[in-house]
């Protein structure tokens, strides 16, 4: 079993988390295959213990086991709910079993999911605004309010003797802790795929809120919080680049490019791809390079992560008995759930018998505020050479648009 102890952050502050490798689908919508770390934080004062965060129920065990190390459970006096989507609360009405004087400590909207979730309200410090302070004796937790950071009732923690922000989900990853680590100071980062790990959290749970990120991170500042260590709900815990990993989330936020058109593209029988190879000649010329995703092969968070830094996209699809090709389809959905736009776009695709796909796709990328560069390229079957020339001409003139317009790295 990995992570089976807890693990120090600072004086008498401690990872009691978990990891979970056996979950298939974060959100019973992202495939997790590396899995995910449940984060969770022991705080032992002078007077008083909190506890920051669960974990969710299939692992209670393992969590108490942890937490029971440290202290016994019936000498917790606070529970800390930052967020109260279940991966960070299942486990909490079998907690407050164990813990019968701990206090939660949430918002009024919090409260009220709270209730709905699980059925009764607990003993409870409410917080409002962002003045409310528990001290612990000689540790002193403040509460920020970050609404939409994802949910709309969710705050952070700081503490601030010890200058840790336990902010939730927010700068978090998908992926499980490493064997006998949780700190990025004792993680291989790069071996261990940390960034892209965050990037693809970041485009799959956090994308649509975006101005709500920016938004707290200006509040931190305000309040002129020295965050020394970043402590998320999942993945990392940042120690040595606890405020760089806060701006790269603000770069993600504010759309930061690099020359970069993702292309996802649906293919019945291969003549919709064949276009491939000439839209990547013409963003080279424009001096870019093509991120390509089979959508009947590749998973769709994957293009999404790409889009992240990438200005333009260029759609493929196969029509589809008069419609999009379904995966294709599923993909622009996701791209408005997530509120994906201000990018240039394109769209291509072949047909045998009805070429209504590309027209829809292209209406739909400009309701959803995609810049759409010229009209989409619809083939009445295998491409032609004159397809292949338009097709680069497609690749190319999206690359240029895109790069001047939004100022590509």
């Amino acid at each position: 079993m990995t992570n089976s102890q807890p693990f120090t952050l600072s004086s008498n502050v401690t990872w009691v988390g978990v990891n979970d490798t056996e979950t298939p689908l974060f959100e019973g919508l992202w495939l997790i295959p590396e899995g995910v770390s449940y984060n969770s934080y022991l705080i032992i004062g002078s007077e008083k213990t909190a506890l920051i965060d669960s974990v969710n129920e299939k692992s209670s065990l393992e969590h108490f086991e942890k937490i029971s190390k440290l202290t016994d459970l019936s000498n917790i006096d606070y529970l800390i709910i930052n967020h109260m989507e279940p991966d960070h609360t299942s486990a909490v009405p079998s907690f407050l079993e164990k813990a019968p004087k701990a206090k939660v400590v949430f918002t009024p909207i919090a409260q009220t999911i709270f209730k709905k979730f699980y059925g009764f309200d607990p003993a409870a410090v409410i917080v409002k605004g962002d003045e409310t302070e528990i001290s612990l004796g000689n540790k002193t937790l403040r509460f920020l309010q970050t609404p939409w950071l994802h949910w709309p009732e969710t705050m952070s923690t700081y503490l601030k003797e010890d200058k840790i922000l336990f902010c939730c989900d927010v700068f978090g990853a998908f992926k499980k802790l490493p064997t006998d680590a949780i700190l990025e100071s004792d993680i291989d980062m790069a071996n261990q795929n940390i960034h892209e790990c965050s990037q693809k959290y970041f485009a799959s749970v956090f994308n649509g809120q975006r101005e709500w990120i920016l938004k707290a991170i200006e509040k931190f500042s305000q309040r002129n919080l020295e965050i020394k260590v970043l402590a998320p709900s999942h993945g990392p815990v940042y120690t040595d680049n606890a405020v760089q990993t806060m701006h790269k989330w603000a770069s993600w936020s504010r759309g930061n490019y690099t020359k970069t058109v993702v292309v996802p593209y649906g293919s019945m029988y291969g003549f919709t791809a064949k276009l491939l190879n000439a839209i990547g000649e013409g963003v080279k010329e424009a001096g870019g390079k093509v991120l390509s995703f089979n959508l009947s092969e590749d998973n769709a968070v994957d293009a999404l992560t790409a889009l992240v830094e990438a200005p333009a996209l260029i759609v493929g699809s196969s029509t589809y008995e008069h419609e999009i090709f379904p995966k294709v389809a599923d993909f622009l959905n996701l791209l408005k759930t997530k509120k994906f736009s201000n990018r240039c776009a394109s769209v291509f695709g072949s047909f045998g018998w009805s070429g209504e796909a590309t027209r829809k796709i292209s209406e739909e990328l400009t309701k959803l505020g995609f810049d759409v560069v010229d009209q989409p390229l619809s083939v009445f079957g295998s491409p032609t050479e004159e397809d292949l020339r338009k097709a680069r001409e497609i690749g190319k003139a999206v690359a240029e648009k895109a790069f001047s317009k939004y100022g590509p790295e």
